[in-house]
Formats: C-alpha cells, structure tokens, sequence
C-alpha cells in the first residue's frame, strides 16, 4: 500500500505543471562589483538571484556590455568591451517570468580592485600599490569599517571619491577619513556628492597612510551608530593620477571644436586644456578623456554657451543675449554673479541653476530683478529632496532684467561652481508609467500612461509602442489637447493567437506627432532605489488559463 502511494506521488510530480515547480526568481537588488574597467570581463556576483537555467537573460544598455550565465542562480559574468565609454550603464537580468530593476554598472577607464577582509582597522589595512584604482566594496555587517593604506611622498595629493547611494542606489550615507600611521584624523568628509563623501588631501611628509571608509543609514533611525548591510555596496576611487573636477566652460554646443580650462588635481600642463567637438561623446553627461581617472559633467546644448567673467556684480553685470547656458564660479565669500538679458511683455522663461547635484558646495540662490535692481523674484525651496534651484518666470514688461546666482549662506571658493541656463519655457508633453515590469496573459493588459503638457503644448500625440516582446501587439492610443485623454491615456496590449506560451523582453513606448519625424516623448518609469527613470520598460508573457474540460 505505502508503495503504491510513494508511485502515485512520483508520478504526480512528474506530471505536475510548471506553475508548481520553483517559481521564477530575478529579485537582485544589486551587482558586486557593480562595475568594470572597459576591456576586460569580471565574475559577478547577485545580491538576489536569478533561476531559469537556459531561459535567462540580460538586457544592457551598451552592446558592448555582454553577459553570460553560468551553472550559479547568484553569478554572471560581465565582458566590457573595450570601445564602451565610462560612465554609468545599466543592466536588467530575467528569466520568462521575472525581472530585476535595471541596476547601474559603472564602466571605468583604470584599475578595479576588488575589497579584501579582513581590513576593519589600520593593522589589517588592504594595501594598495596602485596610484590609481577603483575599489570595489561592500560594508557588510553592522559598525563595519573598511581601511586601505596607501605611500605617499610629501606634497602629493591624494583624491578619495565614494560612489554608492547616488548613483548606486545603496542605502548609505557613507563618510571617508584619511588616517596618519598614528591614527590620527588628517581629512574627513560626509556629503560632498549628496550623500557621498568626496576628499582631496595634499600629504605634508612622506609616509603610509589610510583611507578609512565606513556608513550611517541613509535614511536616519534612533540607533545612530555606524551600520552596513549585504546592500552597503560602494566603489571608492583612489588615486593620485589626474583627476578633474570641472572644465570651465562645463557646456558646449558641438558645433565648433571648444577648447575647454580642465580643474582639477595631480594634472600636467598639457592636461589643462581639453578639446571638445561634436564628435566628442559621453554618457548622460558624463565625459572622459584619456588619462583622466574620472568622468565629469559636461552639458551638450543647442543654443550659446558661455563663461562668467568677472567683475560681474549688481554695478556691473555681465550681459548676454538669450537663451544661454552661463559656467561660472561663486569665487568668494558674499560674491555674487550677475548676468542681464533682454525680455518682451509676457515672455515666459526658465532659469535654473545647476551646482550641489554636479558635487560642488554651492547652495544655490536665484534672484530676477528689473533692470534697476528692483528684486522681482528670488528662490527660496529648501528641502533633502530640492538641492539646486530652478524658477519659470514671465516678463512683466519689455526691458532689461538682472539674473543674479548667490550662495544661500555668502560662501564662495574655488570648488564653488555653477552652470546657469536662461531659456524660453519650450512647449513640451512627457509621459510616465507607474512601474516598469508588467505582464500579459489571456486577457489584455491596459497600461496607464499619464501625460504631462507644458509651455503651452497643445497637439494630439499618438503613443504606440516600438518595442514589444514576441507574440504581443499594441493598439496606438492618442491623447488630444483637450478633454478626458489630455491628461491620461490607456495602451492596450495582447498576446496574438500565435504566441508562445512564455517570454519575456523589452517593452518602449513612444509618443509620436504628425508631420515630426522623430518621437516627441518616451515613456518612462522609476527605478528602484534611485531618482533616476528608465524607458526601457519589461514586459512578460503568461500562460493563458487553461479552459476546464466539459464533462
């Protein structure tokens, strides 16, 4: 009897569907290392896991990003091809039923190092021979402290720069010291990067030191004291190579080659000059160049950029013809930059300023005044969430007016940067999505879009998607100017006749205009942990539900 039961299970499971085997897994939260040198290939290892053996798959958003799966749920191997430029890419792992958020892997031009433990204190300290290097690292467990010694001479300069919570998504609010042989403090820094610490620390004597690097939780709780997690995932430049903190100017139009003033550290004379044209290609705004051990911001734009020149105050502002794109420096205390321009009746403008979200120490104050200094409008947000300033403004009257950029508390210095734009408001729509995974099955799914119009756009758009996984189509849907589609519209899409039973890959939908060429809006959706937004959706197919059999 207890045979034929045991037989009975067997071949119940043998015959039992997929629906009641392991079900699919991609929940990776994030990659170690979470990021390469271009030109080489690194094991990774998942924070998460993805299961479906031959089933699994990558999206990247550079070709030159290849990744292959192995025998492990918890592995890939990444090959950075070596024509993929620096700057921070993304990569999506899934299987036919699940997917992970797009995770940022940060392409590098220099040595990638991975951390070793033990080095929690100046004793156990990873050496680093490099002079420089990427180090990749996790703050595994709670008060984890990670040390790395480092040999310099007597008037070097040394750059300690973090990446985690603001580009990786890690819930950290990391700190970074520079430590003497006798343990003493020389350099400390918190939030130079939002909430990454950043140092550049000139050595008084030849001599090992230590870069000392540990966290709080980045979203505070009542235990203050040091914390780390399997998710405290950093990397940490080192280096006493080049560096660049900005150019001067930090915007180009690409018409023309621009030679541009390189800031920075440790950099020779033919460093400090760079040449950019529109050949010249970065990633989201962040270029590199040849030798350099960092990407930095760098704005393409397609009207005039410009360079503040001094003296430029309330008595002598600086003029400039719209719109404009203005790279200057809050160079000392109580400095303030003036700029004007010319403006008719009416005429609607946006000025923002860009400066603490570049990883400069400039709170940003805008202030709009007539031209005889008469204060028309002057910012005043301050929030975790707001960390530089923007205003949409209209003209009272034809004239003169005065744009002038200030620090919130009168500081100024070197590192003090700003890039000012002044531009007429542009009618433009954009469209989002609630999330980026979604999933069809027998029945069709309505994907909400909500449109936002502004500056005054008043066309239809018709939102069709481009990309769609195999065996899916999509009904164009339009949203008029005005009435119940204006500010929301429902794509709908479903699986054909002919289509595979599972699969998954990646859904873009468009916004489109007639009589434009090209598309006037993507859709996009968040990304988890981080502020930043994908168009690169997902979308999953499922086994339509089995019809039960008439007896």
């Amino acid at each position: 009897m207890i045979a034929r039961a045991v037989s009975l299970l067997t071949l119940l499971l043998l015959l039992s569907p997929r629906s009641v085997m392991a079900a699919d897994e991609a929940a990776v939260l994030h990659l170690i290392p979470s990021g390469a040198r271009r030109g080489s290939t690194v094991e990774v290892l998942l924070r998460g896991s993805v299961n479906g053996k031959d089933s699994r798959r990558a999206w990247t958003s550079h070709p030159g990003l290849v990744v292959t799966f192995g025998k492990k749920n918890d592995r890939i191997k990444v090959e950075v091809k070596a024509d993929v430029p620096p700057g921070r890419h993304w990569i999506r792992l899934a299987n036919e039923g699940a997917a992970s958020s797009p995770l940022a892997f940060v392409v590098s031009a220099i040595e990638e190092i991975a951390e070793k433990e033990p080095n929690n204190s100046s004793a156990e300290a990873q050496i680093l021979k490099s002079r420089q290097c990427v180090v990749n690292g996790v703050l595994a467990k709670s008060r984890d402290v990670d040390s790395y010694r480092v040999s310099l001479r007597k008037g070097q300069t040394l750059v300690a720069s973090m990446t985690a919570n603001t580009a990786l998504g890690s819930p950290m609010d990391g700190l970074i010291q520079v430590v003497s042989a006798r343990g003493f403090v020389l350099a400390q820094d918190d939030d130079s990067l939002g909430l990454d610490p950043f140092i550049a620390w000139t050595a008084r004597r030849d001599g090992d030191y230590y870069v000392r690097v540990f966290a709080f939780p980045s979203k505070t709780n009542s235990s203050i004291q040091l914390a780390g997690g399997p998710e405290f995932v950093y990397r940490l430049t080192i280096t006493t190579a080049p560096y660049v903190d900005f150019t001067i100017p930090s915007a180009f139009t690409g018409k023309a080659p621009r030679a541009l003033q390189v800031i920075g550290w440790n950099l020779e004379k033919s460093q400090q000059t760079w040449t950019v044209d529109g050949k010249t290609q970065g990633v989201s705004d962040q270029y590199f160049h040849a030798g350099w051990s960092n990407t930095i911001s760098l704005k393409r734009v397609t009207h005039s950029s410009q360079v503040e020149s001094e003296p430029n105050g309330r008595k002598k502002p600086q003029i400039v013809s719209l719109p404009v794109t203005i790279s200057g420096r809050i160079g000392a205390a109580r400095d303030r930059d003036v700029f004007s321009f010319k403006a008719k009746k009416g005429q609607a403008l946006r000025i923002s300023v860009e400066s603490r979200q570049l990883g400069f120490p400039l709170d940003p104050v805008i202030r709009i005044s007539d031209g005889k200094g008469k204060k028309l409008a002057e910012t005043d947000t301050r929030s975790a969430s707001t960390i530089d300033e923007s205003i949409t403004w209209t003209a009272p009257a034809k004239g003169k007016f005065l744009a002038e950029v200030r620090d919130l508390f009168d500081h100024g210095g070197p590192r003090y940067s700003y890039r000012l734009t002044i531009e007429p408001v542009v009618a433009t729509v954009s469209a989002t999505v609630e999330k980026d995974r979604w999933e069809v099955a027998d029945k069709p799914l309505s994907i909400k879009l909500t449109v936002t119009r502004s500056g005054g756009f008043n066309k239809p758009v018709r939102f069709e998607a481009v990309e769609l996984p195999a065996g899916v189509i999509a009904k164009p849907v339009i949203s008029e100017p005005k009435g119940a589609t204006a500010k929301a519209v429902a794509l709908v899409l479903s699986r054909k006749p002919d289509a595979p039973a599972r699969g998954s890959g990646v859904l873009r939908i468009v916004g489109r205009v007639d009589g434009v060429k090209d598309a006037v809006t993507v859709a996009t959706a968040a990304i988890d942990r981080l502020p930043d937004r994908t168009e690169h959706l997902w979308l999953f197919l499922k086994p339509a539900a089995q019809k039960k059999k008439k007896k």
